[in-house]
């Protein structure tokens, strides 16, 4: 990104509205789908000027803000909607929902965050732009916090029938039917263990997709919070699985579940290796 700030990271926040105008006298920018779509009431331009958004108030009625918004904010946000890698995240914990775009371009990376509030006005925008050597850290910040009181171990594969009767069978309680569908279903003796934490109450969630320009979608993870920590959940085919494609029915007759126990320094490093990567494959 060319004229991009010398400095390593720079940021702005703005309410959720406040960005939805910035857009709307932008024309062509279009931002990732988790901003609100359509133009919002009347917003006042003073907060804008005070914390560095816009350098001036703008002519009433301008169609554009091209001319009025500080450069760096303008090439950051820019950037969105025309970099090569996109990097996409959603966090949730009980009180609020981040839904978070990483695109690179260049020597430069732009992040923008939606933060949403279950109850309250606590929503708002975080606007930052950075090198990219710091494009890793804004992801992992958005890593929620457990507290972890009976750490999971371990991975295990399971057939989707399987799966949904370990659930079930944990969430009865009754021991007799758990070891019977172990046992039925050939279930490995330490998937019962990982189960246990999807089968409890989810305090968190963490989705991590990435698109590049040339491949496409290259990468998706989802890892759920439990007290039992981090665990990773996956769903693909059997190797034996007759037929191709991937439809409802095959999912059903042939799926798999992966879950995986991880600890937040095991995400931060898999991150760490999804952010290299994918600069590396584009620089070769």
């Amino acid at each position: 990104m060319s004229g991009a700030p010398a400095i390593d990271v720079i940021d702005w926040d703005l309410t959720v509205d406040e960005l939805r105008t910035v857009r709307e006298h932008l024309p062509g920018l279009v931002l990732p789908a988790f901003v609100p779509s359509g133009a919002p009431e009347q917003q006042s331009t003073e907060a804008l000027v005070e914390r560095g958004v816009l350098t001036r108030q703008p002519d009433a009625g301008a169609e554009t803000w091209a001319d009025d918004l500080d450069a760096p904010f303008l090439l950051v946000l820019a950037l969105q909607n025309a970099g090569s890698i996109v990097i996409q995240v959603t966090a949730w914990d009980a009180e609020a929902t981040w839904a978070h775009s990483t695109v690179i371009g260049g020597d430069a990376a732009s992040h923008l965050t939606v933060r949403s509030e279950r109850t309250g006005d606590g929503s708002g925008a975080h606007l930052r732009g950075s090198v990219l050597d710091q494009a890793w850290s804004a992801l992992v910040g958005l890593i929620p916090s457990l507290e972890v009181t009976d750490p999971a171990r371990g991975s295990t594969t399971v057939s989707t029938v399987a799966s949904q009767a370990l659930v079930d069978a944990i969430q009865h309680g009754d021991a007799r039917v758990l070891d019977a569908v172990v046992a039925e279903l050939h279930v490995p003796s330490d998937a019962v263990g990982l189960f246990r934490g999807l089968a409890e109450p989810v305090q968190h969630g963490f989705r991590v997709k990435a698109f590049t320009v040339d491949r496409g979608p290259v990468f998706m993870a989802d890892w759920f919070g439990t007290r039992r920590g981090w665990l990773r959940m996956s769903i693909g085919l059997s190797s034996d699985a007759p037929g191709s494609g991937v439809t409802p029915e095959r999912i059903t007759d042939a799926g798999t579940v992966t879950v995986s126990a991880q600890t937040d320094e095991e995400i931060r490093t898999e991150l760490l290796g999804l952010v290299a990567g994918v600069i590396r494959d584009r620089d070769v």
